[in-house]
């Protein structure tokens, strides 16, 4: 599956737009989309309720903001990892138990 991701920016608006995807992969694409855009949501609902803080809000809440901010990128870059790794299990590069999963290994 090989395709181009790409954002446009205008003044008041964000495109994401997705080339070069063949028929036969059009739904798995629709779908992982569908699956990021409410991570996405999530995270612009948070930033703009932080951004509704006063001053004295946020000055109190920045800490405990920050740490979470730092969760939920470490969890967004571990699952990055993981869908590599599945691509490696997938093209056989590596096994199943290389990432824990003794019992389902296969070969």
């Amino acid at each position: 599956m090989s395709f181009k991701l790409s954002i446009d920016t205008e003044a008041d608006a964000f495109s994401i737009k997705v080339d070069n995807v063949v028929a036969e992969d059009r739904d798995l694409v629709a779908t992982r989309l569908t699956e990021v855009a409410d991570l996405f949501r999530a995270i612009i609902a948070s930033d703009a309720a932080a951004k509704n803080l006063t001053d004295d809000e946020l000055t109190r809440l920045q800490p405990g903001l920050a740490a979470l901010e730092m969760k939920y990128k470490l969890l967004i870059y571990q699952a990055t990892q993981q869908a590599i790794a599945a691509k490696a299990v997938a093209e056989g590069r590596e096994t199943i138990a290389e990432h824990g999963f003794l019992e389902l290994d296969d070969v």
